[in-house]
């Protein structure tokens, strides 16, 4: 059985939420309390996203060269273990030193 793998940076949800989908349904309360803090996070205004590619990549190089590239201030993505591609909501730092927008 596949697995949901989540990654971000969140203070509202526990690193370890992944562990409330993959225990067959066991803490279906905290899952609807992060379901509520993940819809927060990515419905707000102005709040961009990516694909990133695993594909001949760990997930780890991937977020690595997403986080070399955007440089976010907060991020999170959900997918399913067997993925190639997946999907990253994030904010951008207000001010980057040395960092120009067009």
């Amino acid at each position: 059985m596949m697995k949901k793998v989540i990654v971000h940076n969140l203070k509202s949800i526990p690193k370890d939420a992944a562990v409330f989908w993959n225990n067959n349904g066991s803490g279906f309360s905290k899952q609807l309390e992060i379901r509520k803090a993940i819809t927060a996070f990515c419905e707000q205004p102005g709040i961009k996203k990516v694909w990133l590619s695993r594909k001949r990549k760990s997930t780890t190089s991937a977020m690595k060269e997403f986080k070399d590239l955007y440089r976010p201030q907060n991020y999170f993505s959900q997918f399913m273990d067997g993925d190639d591609s997946f999907e990253v909501f994030f904010t951008e730092k207000s001010s980057v030193p040395g960092y120009c927008h067009d």
